[in-house]
């Protein structure tokens, strides 16, 4: 799940009136996941949940990049980026620049939070931000096995910093250093993208600035991890997307070729997403990831994404180098704020594509 379409909207815990503590811990997956093993209907996949293939091999070798080597334009680490994209729209990258170690505290302190008591977490509860749950929301046709801390890093106008959280103590400090490292390693996967195109280095930046949001995703352990997914199938909205997953916990996979194939977490890898932004923009010549994420009957889950998206009132197009005879233009242009609406009406049916809605 991305960004969210509303980060303007402040709406707390005091703006949603008459709605009680109680009502809102109903709607929180973790405070669910407490009562037992009864899963609410709402939560359950009906026909059931296709099987995923175990592949370690495909993320050692084929789906593995070495940033260090992207830095230098190594021309081999730049055709194996090219290829990832274009078969797969995804890779884990190793060798980025940021510690192991700091890493790891993210993810611990994350684990720090959502182990907080739920009347702390609900200080920094909002509608769209903030801590909360999809369900609440979107309300969404089937409802994903996860909470969330959503916080909007940029543009200005869009930071609520009421919603961000007070505990762990560090916990902020480590969410702003996290988008200062990000937002450098962009910079330079944008480069490496458009270099692998023979595309122009600043073709598919939008500008140097952070990135637009920032997600914890918390996966409580399911007892019906059969029938009920920690996410939806869904493509990010997004340029790019780097996930930070917990080494230990799988759940992530990836959909290709009407297969899913899971995910293997390489310690001190992140993992990018390419998302429908960068599909439009490279007129499908990379591909938009279609991902979801796997409940576990054993152990709870934790992730960080950080997404790079244009803003609201960007217009997103094809290069125009990518379009000829042999590659006609996929997709009519459009202002981002048109995309989010079909996006997260897409979101909350759990149908269609919404690029369909912006194809030629």
């Amino acid at each position: 799940m991305c960004m969210g379409y509303k980060d303007n909207t402040t709406t707390t815990m005091a703006e949603l009136s008459p709605l009680t503590k109680q009502e809102v811990a109903s709607m929180l997956v973790q405070e669910i996941a407490k009562k037992g093993d009864e899963i609410p209907d709402n939560f359950l996949h009906k026909d059931g949940i296709p099987e995923a293939i175990y592949d370690p091999d495909l993320w050692r070798n084929d789906l593995l990049i070495d940033f260090s080597l992207l830095s230098s334009s190594s021309t081999t680490e730049l055709a194996k980026l090219r290829s990832a994209l274009s078969q797969w729209g995804c890779f884990q990258v190793i060798n980025h620049g940021i510690e192991v170690s700091f890493l790891e505290e993210l993810i611990e302190v994350s684990k720090q939070f959502f182990a907080l008591p739920l009347e702390e977490k609900l200080k920094c509860f909002e509608a769209f931000q903030g801590y909360g749950s999809d369900t609440y929301s979107f309300k969404p046709k089937t409802s994903n096995w996860n909470d969330r801390i959503f916080l909007s890093l940029s543009p200005k106008e869009k930071v609520n910093l009421q919603c961000w959280p007070q505990k762990p103590q560090n916990f902020r400090i480590m969410i702003e250093e996290y988008s200062k490292k990000l937002t450098t390693m962009n910079e330079v996967m944008s480069t490496a993208m458009a270099k692998s195109l023979n595309l122009d280095e600043n073709c598919l930046r939008f500008g140097k600035r952070e990135p637009a949001s920032i997600r914890f995703n918390f996966y409580p352990r399911c007892s019906s991890p059969k029938r009920v997914l920690g996410s939806k199938p869904h493509s990010d909205l997004t340029t790019l997307t780097y996930l930070l997953p917990e080494k230990d916990v799988e759940g992530l996979e990836i959909l290709k070729d009407d297969k899913w194939y899971k995910v293997l977490p390489i310690p001190g890898a992140l993992f990018i997403n390419f998302g429908d932004s960068g599909e439009v923009m490279t007129n499908r010549v990379f591909k938009t990831s279609v991902h979801r994420v796997s409940t576990n009957s054993v152990k709870d889950r934790i992730s960080v994404a950080v997404f790079f998206s244009p803003k609201d009132d960007e217009e997103v197009g094809p290069a125009s180098e990518l379009i000829s005879a042999n590659q006609p233009q996929v997709y009519n242009k459009y202002i981002m704020s048109e995309y989010l609406r079909a996006f997260f009406e897409s979101y909350k049916l759990g149908s269609g594509r919404p690029l369909d809605a912006f194809q030629i």
